[in-house]
């Protein structure tokens, strides 16, 4: 797997994401543009689940964290980091605008970061603990 290939599947989940009416939704992110989201990368699907072999909140708790460290790919090339989509995200949820320099494409990812944490909160997941992992597939990847 290459940089190109996480931030292609960033850029395809933040697209389908867009198409989600609560995408932006302030200040609660949505679990369900999440999912949107994800399904054209194909990883919440039934046949994902058969192909798998995982119950519904494991491949949940995959799915995440993959898609969050596909997130730090795009957003390394949009010069934020993880801490800057964590102020973003602490900024949305609290109903706060984002600052002024904050880009579309940026804010946008900040979205879809939030809406997977959301996400991983509906199925009962550590959202810290799943920010930590994608970090370290992140980092791994690239090395």
């Amino acid at each position: 797997m290459t940089q190109q290939d996480a931030i292609s599947r960033a850029r395809t989940a933040i697209a389908a994401m867009q198409a989600h009416p609560a995408a932006t939704r302030r200040p609660t992110p949505s679990a369900k543009a999440a999912r949107a989201a994800l399904r054209p990368l194909d990883v919440l699907t039934r046949a994902a689940r058969r192909r798998e072999g995982l119950a519904g909140r494991d491949l949940v708790n995959i799915a995440v964290r993959d898609a969050l460290a596909d997130a730090f790919h795009f957003g390394r090339t949009l010069a934020v980091s993880s801490d800057d989509l964590e102020d973003l995200h602490a900024a949305r949820i609290a109903g706060r605008a984002f600052p002024a320099r904050t880009t579309d494409d940026v804010a946008l990812l900040a979205c879809y970061v939030g809406n997977l944490r959301h996400l991983a909160a509906s199925y009962e997941l550590d959202e810290i603990q799943l920010l930590r992992s994608a970090e370290e597939v992140y980092k791994h990847e690239i090395a």
